[in-house]
């Protein structure tokens, strides 16, 4: 009985992880998106890190 249990949290809890990472992931899309196209700015999943660094520091 208890490896039911087990399982149907292992289960609850791998899809609240999918929701918060493709929340997370449409959020960045979003502000990827919106903001204005800079040719020389790194590109990839941390590149809007590199802004708000840049924004921390300015």
């Amino acid at each position: 009985m208890q490896s039911r249990t087990h399982t149907g949290r292992r289960a609850r809890n791998a899809v609240a992880l999918a929701l918060i990472v493709a929340t997370v992931w449409a959020g960045a899309a979003l502000a990827r998106s919106a903001a204005p196209v800079d040719p020389s700015a790194p590109t990839g999943p941390v590149a809007h890190f590199s802004r708000v660094v840049d924004l921390i520091r300015g």
